[in-house]
């Protein structure tokens, strides 16, 4: 009896020390997930507090602080390329870090924090699973930002899409003027260029173009063009331009001209985002006739950039 008592005392200490051997006093937990998307786009989406709220996968969050299965997760700093986040999970407060690493276009966001264990063998155990319960969590938040981020539309706020402009010739002019052109300025050239195609019989294919450049140090130049079917000697005010068949980088968007800026400077962010250089102009095709149409909600704008 004696003998067993002895062996089974054995056990029991053997299984309380695996418990210490195999359950550190701290648990590291490293949670690291790939993303396809440049570190400066998730980046901006990591760093802003109303942007987590479109990819979060909590649906419950007041201020800087969200709830997923249970937990809080709270945004306490924010650095380069880095946030420190504060989790409440059950009883625990634990800081934790996220780093965003870049890996050439792509990103690897790493997240980690130490959680802490206990001397009482039944409260370490409890708190292992606990932590395998935390980098579950971690994992899934990831995954959903992982789901959101590798969609430009969602990290840009356009539908980016690589095309070649079709329409090659171009008859031309442009205008200097101190403040921003108006719908009526804009499309009074437009119908300065349609009567002089008229006159050379040349006939519009496609529909008009426009940019408007900022000019220092005040002031705007207005630019538009129209497609036709052959070129066009200069004349004047009216002068020949062809668009090489080369790709562009497109968005069409709905709405006016904060709309079609917002989506140009988003253009800048691509650009220095993928360290690709603007070598021409951008331009805008007016697909709606903006003359015939007064909600600038319904407009529709397809915004070119040359693509190098």
């Amino acid at each position: 009896m004696k003998k067993w008592l002895l062996v089974l005392a054995f056990v029991i200490i053997a299984a309380f020390a695996s418990i210490y051997l195999f359950i550190p006093a701290r648990l590291d937990i490293v949670q690291v997930t790939p993303v396809n998307c440049t570190t400066p786009g998730a980046y901006r989406n990591m760093a802003t507090v109303e942007k987590w709220k479109k990819w979060w996968p909590g649906s419950s969050w007041h201020s800087n602080t969200f709830t997923f299965q249970k937990g809080n997760y709270v945004i306490s700093k924010m650095l380069l390329n880095t946030l420190e986040i504060n989790i409440r999970h059950e009883d625990l407060s634990i800081n934790s870090m996220l780093h965003l690493l870049p890996t050439g276009d792509s990103t690897n966001i790493q997240w980690t924090c130490i959680y802490p264990t206990s001397l009482n063998p039944i409260s370490r155990i409890q708190r292992y699973r606990q932590a395998i319960i935390l980098k579950e969590n971690m994992a899934a938040v990831l995954g959903h930002f992982k789901t959101f981020a590798e969609k430009k539309e969602n990290i840009y706020g356009i539908n980016i899409q690589e095309t070649v402009f079709k329409d090659s010739f171009l008859i031309s002019t442009k205008k200097y003027q101190a403040t921003y052109p108006t719908v009526q300025e804009v499309y009074s050239l437009i119908s300065d260029l349609k009567t002089y195609s008229a006159t050379q019989q040349a006939k519009q294919t496609g529909i008009p173009i426009m940019n408007i450049m900022p000019l220092n140090p005040f002031g705007f130049q207005v630019m538009v063009a129209l497609p036709i079917n052959r070129s066009l000697a200069a004349n004047g005010r009216f002068f020949n331009q062809r668009i090489p068949l080369n790709r562009f980088w497109m968005a069409r968007v709905h709405g006016g001209d904060a709309t079609v800026k917002e989506a140009l400077y988003q253009f800048q962010l691509y650009i220095q985002d993928y360290h690709r250089t603007l070598m021409a102009l951008p331009f805008q095709q007016l697909v709606t006739d903006r003359t015939t149409e007064p909600d600038t909600t319904r407009w529709i704008t397809d915004v070119y950039v040359p693509l190098f």
